[in-house]
C-alpha cells in the first residue's frame, strides 16, 4: 500500500482552502482601505465646512442666524469638493447635516438642524448636550456651537461576501463659533 496513493487530492483541497481564505483577505483590505480613505476625506471636509461656518459672522454683519440657503451653498461647496477628490462620487450616497447650537435672550438652548442630501443621518447625541461648551464672547452672550456631520454610502465588498452591511463612511466636526 502506498501512501501517495492516499493523498493525491490533497495539494488541491489544501490550496482551494488556502486560495478562498487569501482571496477574503484581499477583498477585507481593499474594502478597508477605500473605506480609510473616504473617511479622511470626509474628515478634512467636515472640519472645513465647521471652519466655514464659524467664521461666516465675519462676511453677515453679525447675523448669527444660520439660513437654508447658506447651509444649501455649503452643501453645494462640499459636494463640489467631494466630487474633485472622489472619482465615483454619487450625489445619491451623500449626506450633511449641519446643527446650530444657539442661546435665547433667556439663555435658553435652541438646536436648529439643517438636513442635506439623500442619505437620512441620525446624530448620535443631542446637540444640547454640547450646552456647557459655549463660551460668553466678549459681547455678553454665547457663542453658538456647530455640529457638521457628513456621511457617505461606500460599495459593500466585504460585507456583501459575508452577508452583512458595512457601507456607512461617517464624520463629525464640532466648532463653537464667534
Amino acid at each position: 500500500m502506498n501512501l501517495n496513493d492516499k493523498q493525491q487530492g490533497n495539494f488541491t483541497v489544501e490550496f482551494a482552502v488556502v486560495g478562498v481564505i487569501f482571496s477574503l483577505l484581499i477583498v477585507f483590505s481593499a474594502d478597508v482601505i477605500v473605506k480609510l480613505s473616504l473617511k479622511g476625506k470626509l474628515d478634512r471636509l467636515s472640519y472645513s465646512v465647521a471652519n466655514i461656518l464659524k467664521e461666516r459672522t465675519q462676511f453677515n454683519n453679525d447675523n448669527y442666524r444660520l439660513s437654508e440657503a447658506e447651509t444649501t451653498t455649503l452643501n453645494t461647496i462640499a459636494t463640489q469638493s467631494m466630487r474633485r477628490t472622489s472619482q465615483n462620487f454619487d450625489d445619491l450616497r451623500w449626506g450633511m447635516h449641519i446643527e446650530a447650537l444657539q442661546f435665547d435672550s433667556k439663555d435658553e438652548p435652541i438646536v436648529f438642524p439643517f438636513p442635506r442630501g439623500t442619505q437620512k443621518i441620525t446624530p448620535s447625541s443631542d446637540m444640547k448636550t454640547l450646552e456647557n461648551l459655549a463660551v460668553k464672547t466678549s459681547w455678553g452672550r454665547r457663542a453658538t456651537i456647530y455640529r457638521v456631520t457628513l456621511i457617505y454610502k461606500t460599495e459593500n465588498w466585504f460585507g456583501a461576501l459575508i452577508g452583512e452591511e458595512f457601507n456607512t463612511v461617517s464624520s463629525s466636526a464640532i466648532i463653537i463659533g464667534r
